[in-house]
């Protein structure tokens, strides 16, 4: 492998010998042109919040403003036929407007309609669904025959929020998410399902409470007022104190390492325009990170990916909780474009060794010593890896190596880049995932062998593979593997006595949507063990997929799984050999652009909580709608 070090000198040499008058030369042509275009994005899905101003943003991204005007004109949903969307539009402004009103006071006569009527957003005979010393995890049965009132309901709402509720006013938000619109031209009316979220802090307690609103809607033109709204579903949840469950701790953990302020501080967009070289997944911003117990101290230390042309960073947990960066003290400073790694014995010696899925190989570096890893085995892959995943799936004592891979290196073509042609909710052009079997004999004498054909393995093995993972489904002695892959349907490998079949489809858990992660645990503590895989959920998604329009000439069997990527995550229920998909019943699709996912007992009640990390990279001011 290269280092950083090693790369700087060889570099050095090169452009001193090559690089300085071909420079000479530009500079006296005047042919050097210099171009940066940085774009400041963040997070989408940015929610109402107290107390802050409106502000514009133009950036400048060398596109003329008529071009814009242009596209605008044509992604116009009130003239190209998209009635719902524009709806949908009017409808999210005044759902913003009512949200502000219940930190500030305001008047409700531009939002509501005169005979106005609702029910009691917020509910009072709420079951609990779990509780312990410092929070309250509620739900409400919503009855078909509940109490409703008029304006004075809804005022009465706002003005309690108002009086509970204290500073920092930054802490105190409502999201609104419009997920289906339908239309009754007949009387120029139109209902919306929308979710709706507010999280705000009391003089003793955190208050989060999460809901599905039916809204109905007077006026297709001009801006809407809301006649009704009945509540659908309803949680809540209340913290016993005012501490957060995790606290934010990266910069008090790293920040004393000059690679801190030096680069990882940037972030990604920073980094991605001066970079080498780019592939499909350095977009992403993805690079994978691992823990375990490098040096034998009994502390847990982190070994960090990065992208092409930044080295891999390993830091060394010290007693107080701060970690030292040392990876060119280890040895592993690579500047490879480095995708996920896994720390583990893959020797049976004691330590914690080091498997790094870089572009195009799967780099395996013995700890040596509990003082520096060194290389000593390179297994080919498929170009572009994703992810890397462990077991002993031959029940031999030794941990095997399984590698997803994404796309196909191949110009563009894999994507429609020639043809414009994409199947994107079936995809089967991916690039091959791998699975090594561990035949290594002695310490620190690695040895992979590639199994995935004689294993079953290559069955349904051209998907656009994100994560894998292994587990015991069947409680047979042996570990089964899923893999979720993006555009269509994952897999499920059975593993009888080290031969796989993928039964997927029998097994009802090919859950075809957008797999990015997948994690297990026993939720319901039946003895057999449930998957939980993140998708994406998208507003907008849901309402366009369930239009008459899209799609009109497909079959309705296409059309239905176009509309099953925007639902978001799945969990389904193990049922031994065929599972239940209980996502919608369990409430825990809308995990938003979910990214990973792992179950966690994190209040220590013995039942497995979900984690899900989510979020993509958009303008400032995109709506958050996807």
């Amino acid at each position: 492998m290269i280092t950083n070090k090693q790369r700087t000198v060889s570099f050095a040499i090169w452009a001193a010998r090559i690089l300085a008058p071909t420079f000479i030369f530009l500079v006296i042509s005047s042919c050097q042109k210099k171009g940066n275009i940085e774009k400041n994005l963040t997070v989408a899905d940015e929610p109402v919040i107290e107390n802050t101003s409106s502000r514009s943003e133009t950036q400048s991204f060398g596109i003329s403003k008529n071009s814009i005007n242009k596209w605008n004109d044509i992604d116009n949903p009130a003239k190209d036929g998209w009635q719902t969307e524009a709806l949908a539009k009017s409808a999210s402004e005044q759902l913003k407007n009512l949200g502000k009103l219940f930190f500030t006071d305001g008047s409700l006569d531009d939002i509501i309609t005169r005979d106005f009527t609702t029910h009691r957003l917020s509910k009072k005979n709420l079951t609990t669904v779990s509780e312990s010393e410092d929070l309250i995890i509620q739900s409400a049965i919503i009855r078909n025959d509940e109490e409703t009132g008029g304006k004075s309901y809804l005022q009465e709402e706002l003005i309690t929020v108002r009086k509970q509720k204290v500073k920092p006013y930054d802490e105190n938000y409502v999201k609104f998410k419009v997920t289906i619109v339908d239309i009754d031209t007949i009387n120029q009316n139109f209902r919306t399902t929308a979710l709706f979220t507010i999280k705000f802090k009391t003089k003793t307690n955190i208050i989060q409470r999460n809901a599905v609103w039916s809204i109905d809607w007077k006026g297709l033109t001009g801006t809407p007022k809301i006649s009704d709204i009945v509540v659908q579903s309803y949680d809540q949840s209340t913290r016993l104190n005012q501490n957060n469950f995790f606290t934010e701790v990266t910069g008090s953990t790293i920040s004393s390492n000059k690679c801190y302020e030096e680069q990882l501080a940037y972030g990604m967009n920073h980094w991605l325009s001066r970079t080498p070289v780019r592939a499909m997944l350095n977009r992403f911003g993805t690079p994978g990170l691992s823990i375990g117990d490098v040096n034998g101290d009994g502390l847990e230390d982190l070994f960090l990916c990065q992208e092409p042309g930044l080295p891999n960073r390993l830091f060394i947990q010290r007693e107080n909780g701060q970690a030292v960066e040392a990876s060119e003290k280890w040895g592993v400073d690579w500047i490879e474009d480095s995708r996920s790694s896994i720390l583990a014995d893959f020797d049976n010696d004691g330590d914690q060794d080091l498997a790094v899925a870089c572009y195009g190989m799967v780099v395996i570096a013995e700890n040596d010593q509990q003082k520096r890893f060194v290389p000593t085995a390179v297994l080919k892959t498929s170009w572009s890896t994703s992810s890397l995943s462990a077991t002993d799936y031959n029940n031999d004592g030794l941990l095997d190596l399984y590698v997803c891979a994404y796309v196909n290196e191949d110009n563009g073509s894999s994507i429609g880049t020639g043809s414009n042609e994409f199947i994107y909710h079936d995809a089967e052009n991916g690039a091959p995932n791998s699975l090594f079997k561990n035949t290594t004999k002695g310490t620190g004498k690695f040895s992979f062998v590639d199994v995935t054909q004689e294993s079953g393995l290559n069955q349904n093995n051209s998907r656009w593979s994100f994560a894998a993972s292994w587990e015991d489904f069947d409680n047979d002695g042996d570990q089964d593997l899923y893999v979720a892959n993006d555009y269509g349907r994952n897999n499920l490998y059975k593993n009888d006595n080290g031969i796989f079949k993928d039964i997927a489809a029998k097994s009802y858990t090919e859950d075809s949507a957008s797999g990015m992660s997948v994690t297990w645990a026993d939720y319901n503590k039946d003895g057999m063990m449930d998957l939980y895989i993140s998708n994406m959920f998208s507003a907008a998604g849901n309402r366009i997929t369930n239009q008459k329009e899209f799609k009109s000439s497909a079959q309705k069997s296409i059309r239905n799984r176009f509309r099953r990527f925007a639902r978001g995550n799945t969990l389904l229920q193990n049922e031994g050999l065929t599972f239940k998909d209980t996502s919608l019943t369990a409430r825990v699709n809308m995990g938003r652009w979910a990214w990973g996912s792992n179950f966690i007992d994190f209040n220590n009640d013995t039942f497995p909580d979900l984690v899900v990390a989510n979020g993509y990279l958009t303008s400032k001011n995109e709506s958050g709608d996807l």
